[in-house]
């Protein structure tokens, strides 16, 4: 039977036709009277298939027809159908016997007709896919910002609806099944952080800015009172009309990251602190300093006195709303609980004075009523096993001290431990001083004596190492000079001078190398002063190879890679050498079994952001000098201390630590840097950078001069206590057309000045015994103001042009010299 055969349900045959669901009809027992299109797309049956059949044989799965068949039978008897009216999911099957979710709502139907019930069913399946993905999706996102530490907030604007993920909760103290409102979110921030937070979350939700809602505020939780930082982010989600429907975003807990930070600045401005003038002073600043930074009323030290059994306050902090804690106080006052804690090297923590029950003595109590402190956490020191010195915070209220308190307090007191060890040390020397003043200076005076005598030890240490070497390479140099006289005096004897040049050039040669070793020798000591000039770093480099393999030794091996087209800079030569130089010398040290020590050089183009994540290195264009060596290496805690002078790693008497830190100096001083690079055990590459230099090499020490030929015969006066080399000077002006005078010391030669013979030009020694050079023209300038002169040296820390030595018209010339050189070194001065 059908639906077409009832005259009473052909009434519902036409909506059944026009709905998108499948509608099927069914009588009392549960036989289908009517079935749609829909119903046959959905299930495969059609309608003639599915009519007079019962429903739970056609999409029931057999699991679950039992119960379907039950419903129907409590239908017939009793009339109660519990899923009338209601919208429920069950899992149908098709014509295939394809199991699938089906939403099913179904009605009684009016009248008399066949039909008792219509059912509306709608094929679920992509919704329930949806909803499984969606499920996953929001499993994810919870795992993923449980992961992360990350809560989530969520606010309904037209519901005025908030959640809060346990984790947001937890930041404003609240448990994880308390309801939330706004106003749980406004009444649970800082006071201090209200206004700027709430700015910026209105901002947020404003239709015309939609900022982003980025803040940082302390919360102060609404069960257990912990003040907590909170780093949120969100943003508001806006209709087509432009309003604010939603806002959704994240919560943070930084209170580590912020209690991290404020215990690092806290930590810097203690250690500025403890590094006052004086003991007291270092400490009550101490104390301030603790006394902000942990909130409390009252921060002191004590001293126990152990024959008296008293406590000495002399140094307290308050914030101005309890009395300072000064004075001598019985150790009985703060009760033998207390005390005896304290004496074992327990740190003493309470929360409450008065509930406490290391605290529930009657002396403890009173005296903490007399000094209006309800909350303590006092640090002992020892010395010897037995209680000296305490360090205390107290508080007027009843307070919860944390663990990370506790703690930080702790490592803050042993901080100052050194300073209090200082000031006792420092006492004990003033009772002292009465009796052992002339002791204890002399002692000090021999401890001086002692450090003078170190200092110096390791300064010509350094010297030492090099001198070897260099004694080596400088008796060959004297052997090529005096052989080659030798045999030039044997020519001459002999009557024989066809190649009397080849010895002249031999020894002029040798002469010219034993300057330069000398040269280097002073630089490395420094005793020159800064001369900048344009130099090239890699003929530099290249002309200390035989020193640094000499230096070295044979069991480490020295490569040279030098770039082909590297850029001049400017610095002082003979400070470069001794950087290189000491940098060897560090290197072999770190290799005592023998290693490779690799020398490059390279341009370098610093950029901005590379300048600005390195402090200290300007942007620019640089050369680079990268020293390499595969030695022991080095720690980071010492490559951080590597530049402070007087730090060295190596054993007493073995190095003055002064080498990296003139390093350091002199690339300063250059507009350059430097940085170390190393592993413990992985070697070390230290690197210098020097600023690019635009100009041409200096080639002064390159070029010959012609002959200075004197032009009107003027007079020279030559003073020299060194006979020889008197007479080598004034044959090379005799030679040049200068008439001359000579003088062997500065008192013979001030007497010419100071006559009325010509002198056009004074040529002296510095070094002369009694009236030196230097006093010598000070002296003639007297007598004749425009007086020329020229200064001779063989001490290069006379050089120091820079620094004012030399006057108006005068000029200094360093021994070993060319004569070449003299004369026009003379000619250039005479003409000025």
């Amino acid at each position: 039977m059908s639906l077409q055969n009832d005259p009473v349900d052909q009434v519902l045959k036409p909506i059944m036709d026009s709905v998108l669901d499948a509608v099927v009809a069914i009588d009392g027992a549960g036989v289908v009277v009517g079935w749609n299109a829909v119903a046959h797309k959905i299930f495969g049956w059609t309608a003639e298939e599915a009519l007079d059949h019962t429903l739970g044989d056609l999409i029931i799965p057999e699991r679950y027809r039992e119960r379907h068949d039950t419903g129907m039978r409590r239908f017939q008897e009793t009339g109660e159908a519990r899923v009338i009216n209601r919208r429920i999911e069950i899992t149908a099957i098709d014509k295939a016997e394809r199991e699938f979710p089906v939403e099913l709502a179904i009605v009684q139907t009016p009248g008399t007709g066949r039909s008792a019930f219509i059912g509306f069913l709608r094929d679920i399946t992509d919704r329930r896919v949806e909803q499984e993905r969606l499920s996953v999706s929001e499993e994810s996102l919870r795992l993923a910002t449980d992961a992360a530490e990350i809560g989530t907030w969520d606010l309904d604007l037209l519901t005025d609806t908030l959640t809060w993920s346990n984790r947001t909760k937890a930041m404003f103290g609240i448990s994880p099944d308390v309801p939330c409102k706004m106003g749980d979110f406004y009444s649970g921030l800082h006071p201090e952080d209200v206004e700027a937070t709430s700015a910026a979350f209105a901002s947020s939700l404003d239709p015309i800015t939609r900022a982003t809602y980025d803040v940082q505020y302390r919360t102060v939780g609404r069960e257990d009172g912990r003040i907590r930082w909170v780093a949120a982010k969100g943003r508001g989600l806006f209709d087509e009309q432009g309003r604010c429907v939603r806002a959704m975003g994240t919560a943070i807990d930084i209170t580590a990251r912020k209690l991290a930070e404020a215990r690092h600045a806290f930590m810097l401005e203690l250690s500025d602190a403890l590094r006052g003038p004086d003991t007291d002073t270092a400490l009550t600043r101490a104390c301030e300093l603790m006394g902000r930074f942990f909130g409390v009323a009252r921060v002191g030290y004590g001293q126990l006195d152990r024959d008296e059994d008293l406590f000495d306050y002399s140094i307290c902090w308050t914030n101005g709303r309890v009395p300072p804690l000064l004075g001598r106080f019985p150790a009985s006052a703060f009760g033998t609980k207390i005390v005896a804690k304290l004496g074992a090297g327990e740190t003493v923590v309470v929360g409450d004075l008065l509930s406490d029950r290391v605290s529930d003595e009657a002396e403890t109590r009173a005296t903490a009523s007399s000094v209006d402190t309800r909350a303590i956490l006092v640090v002992p020191f020892l010395r010897a096993g037995r209680l000296r010195t305490i360090v205390y915070l107290n508080d007027q209220n009843p307070r919860q001290w944390t663990d990370e308190e506790i703690e930080f307090m702790q490592e803050v007191a042993e901080r100052t431990r050194q300073v209090i060890e200082r000031g006792e040390a420092e006492t004990a020397l003033r009772a002292l001083n009465a009796t052992l003043e002339v002791r204890i200076e002399e002692r000090t005076e021999a401890l001086r004596n002692a450090e003078e005598a170190l200092r110096q030890s390791q300064k010509m240490e350094a010297i030492g190492q090099l001198t070897g070497g260099i004694a080596h390479d400088f008796n060959n140099l004297l052997q090529g000079i005096t052989g080659s006289l030798d045999l030039i005096k044997r020519r001459v004897a002999q009557g024989r001078s066809n190649d009397i040049d080849r010895f002249l050039d031999g020894a002029m040669t040798s002469a010219q190398r034993a300057a330069g070793l000398t040269h280097r020798l002073l630089a490395f000591a420094r005793r020159q002063p800064l001369d900048p000039r344009s130099v090239g770093a890699n003929p530099l480099i290249a002309s200390m190879e035989d020193l640094l393999r000499r230096t070295l030794g044979e069991d480490i091996a020295l490569e040279l890679v030098l770039a082909a087209d590297l850029w001049p800079t400017r610095c002082d030569p003979n400070q470069l050498e001794n950087a290189v130089l000491n940098l060897a010398i560090n290197a072999r040290d770190a290799m005592p079994d023998g290693g490779v020590l690799r020398i490059e050089t390279a341009n370098s183009q610093v950029d901005a952001a590379t300048a600005e994540g390195t402090p200290g290195l300007a942007q620019g264009s640089y050369i680079l000098i990268r020293v390499s060596d595969t030695g022991a290496g080095m720690s980071a805690d010492t490559i951080e201390r590597a530049f402070e002078p007087f730090f060295t790693t190596k054993p007493t008497g073995q190095g003055t630590g002064l080498g990296l830190s003139m390093i350091y100096g002199f690339a300063r001083q250059s507009d350059g840097y430097t940085a170390i690079q190393s592993e413990v055990g992985q070697g070390t590459t230290f690197s210098l950078y020097l600023p690019r230099h635009d100009g041409e090499l200096d080639q002064t020490l390159e070029m010959e001069s012609d002959d200075a030929i004197a032009e009107t015969g003027e007079i020279v006066l030559v003073v020299e206590d060194e006979s020889v080399v008197r007479s080598l000077v004034v044959e090379v002006l005799d030679e040049l057309g200068y008439r001359t005078l000579e003088a062997e010391d500065g008192r013979a030669a001030l007497e010419i000045l100071q006559s009325d013979r010509q002198v056009d030009l004074l040529i002296t020694n510095i070094g002369l015994p009694g009236l030196n050079g230097r006093q010598l023209a000070d002296a003639a300038r007297v007598h004749r103001p425009a007086l020329k002169v020229m200064l001779m040296t063989g001490y290069a820390e006379s050089a120091t042009a820079a620094s004012g030595f030399l006057e108006e018209r005068m000029a200094m010339i360093t021994k070993p010299f060319a004569m070449d050189d003299l004369a026009a070194r003379i000619r250039e001065l005479i003409e000025r």
